[in-house]
């Protein structure tokens, strides 16, 4: 999968841009604000829907309540046009078409599939479990249109289980009422923490290999993932029903739900000790950087990659990660890479200044 053209209209600073890709290393250089990242942004937003920064209610042009990204791809042979259209009212409301076909937002979602490293990936195992839980969902929802519907769907059934939670320490409803809900919980949440375990799984298979060629340092990784026992989903959903059960009198007094893959994590370990404790800020870079690599791999199909998003971290890199992270995209993945100085490399140079963001 490749992208051979980006258009972009009242998105973020550009109010309209026509981007003809004809590399499969395309570097955005020059100088901050100019909209290199945001640029980045309208790729990243044209698999998942959404933003990977926090301010993603300014997707809008300033003065403009409406947005479009248009994003050609070539897969297989084949050319697709994939179309968003985005307007501001009391919330935003998007529509989606594929080939020109209008297309329900779970149909088109992951379409487009990317992975993005940018600066604050490093801080992904000194960060709240949440952080880190949102890194697991934002994968396998472009992996599994299944899991991102249950994903949904688990975050509606918590909802209302919290209240009724609530209401129940208020003494307002009876404790009776928990038993559906807790049953919709275990048979949701069991199908997202198998999908979840599959992952780490993979992970485990190669993370130890993939981080000593970026540090050229022989280390075993494991990658811990903290939920409920089991390997098979009936045995996850037995785990689930009797923690629910034992939990059941902390849960009504805490007015919260306690149990489930909303409270899991995951870090990683070397012979049984958090490599957060004991990393450099290099080794960290090292290990988000595996875990990249690792997730294009676990995104690829025959015939179809996901797009890398490096925006700002290749200067982070010394001379060896760097070489090695190069090397192994070559001829693998199309790469979109930002600076603020220009790259000696094969490839697709833009240079952006605010003369580009004119329509």
């Amino acid at each position: 999968m490749k992208i051979t053209n980006l258009q972009i209209k009242n998105f973020r600073n550009y109010p309209g841009l026509d981007l003809a890709i004809t590399s499969d290393m395309v570097v955005l250089s020059g100088p901050n604000a100019v909209g290199k990242t945001n640029l980045m942004e309208s790729i990243y937003f044209g698999s998942l829907f959404k933003s990977f920064r926090d301010d993603a209610e300014f997707i809008f042009l300033q003065g403009s309540d409406q947005a479009e990204i248009k994003i050609n791809i070539e897969q297989n042979a084949q050319e697709h046009l994939l179309e968003i259209f985005m307007e501001k009212r009391d919330r935003i409301f998007a529509n989606f078409k594929i080939d020109g076909v209008k297309k329900k937002r779970k149909e088109a979602q992951g379409y487009l599939k990317v992975v993005i490293f940018e600066p604050t990936d490093v801080d992904l195992f000194t960060q709240q479990p949440e952080a880190r839980r949102k890194y697991l969902n934002m994968v396998l929802s472009q992996k599994s249109f299944e899991y991102m519907d249950n994903l949904a769907s688990y975050k509606k059934i918590l909802t209302q289980k919290n209240r009724l939670l609530s209401d129940i320490k208020a003494g307002t409803a009876s404790a009776d009422a928990l038993q559906s809900w807790n049953d919709q919980l275990i048979d949701i949440g069991s199908q997202i923490i198998i999908e979840r375990k599959n992952f780490i799984k993979f992970l485990n298979q190669n993370i130890s290999e993939v981080y000593a060629g970026i540090s050229q340092f022989q280390r075993t990784i494991d990658v811990v993932y903290e939920t409920l026992p089991g390997d098979t989903i009936e045995e996850i959903q037995d785990e689930f029903r009797a923690a629910l059960d034992r939990l059941g009198n902390r849960e009504i007094a805490a007015g919260n739900s306690l149990i489930g893959p909303h409270r899991d994590d995951f870090d990683l370990k070397s012979e049984g000790i958090y490599l957060v404790s004991f990393s450099s800020r290099g080794e960290q870079r090292s290990q988000v950087l595996a875990l990249k690599i690792l997730e294009l791999e676990y995104l690829s199909t025959e015939g179809d990659t996901p797009i890398l998003l490096l925006d700002d971290v290749l200067s982070e890199l010394d001379d060896t990660r760097r070489t090695f992270l190069l090397k192994y995209l070559q001829g693998k993945f199309q790469t979109f890479i930002t600076t603020t100085h220009p790259l000696e490399m094969v490839g697709q140079h833009v240079t952006l200044s605010p003369s580009s963001q004119e329509a």
